[in-house]
């Protein structure tokens, strides 16, 4: 029989629960606390341009469409990108408004808001 002496369980449960502490915190900061949920201001972009291009690689062909975008904070001008799936160079024509969503505290942590 294996006895435990009672001053070194207490240490086990501490040890145990830093450990879970840690494990959460990795957890947290991984999935909660991501740069997209600080995104939480909104605004129109106008679109600069939207190219399509076709990438082949040793699985599949397919074609993107790159639809790049400035908006203004603060005074500010930003440009954010966004790849498409398919040919959707005609749906995003220059000077055309799209929505975008940003980080107020960093305004170029930006996303459009096209699908």
């Amino acid at each position: 029989m294996i006895v435990v002496p009672l001053l070194l369980m207490p240490i086990g449960f501490m040890i145990a629960a830093v450990v879970f502490v840690a494990i959460l915190f990795v957890l947290l900061s991984k999935f909660y606390l991501t740069d997209q949920r600080r995104m939480t201001s909104h605004t129109a972009a106008r679109v600069v341009s939207a190219e399509q291009r076709v990438v082949v690689n040793e699985v599949e062909r397919r074609t993107e469409t790159e639809v790049v975008a400035r908006f203004s904070v603060n005074g500010h001008e930003h440009e954010v990108k966004r790849v498409l799936r398919g040919e959707r160079a005609k749906q995003f024509p220059p000077g055309k408004e799209v929505p975008v969503r940003y980080n107020p505290g960093r305004p170029w942590m930006a996303q459009l808001l096209i699908s």
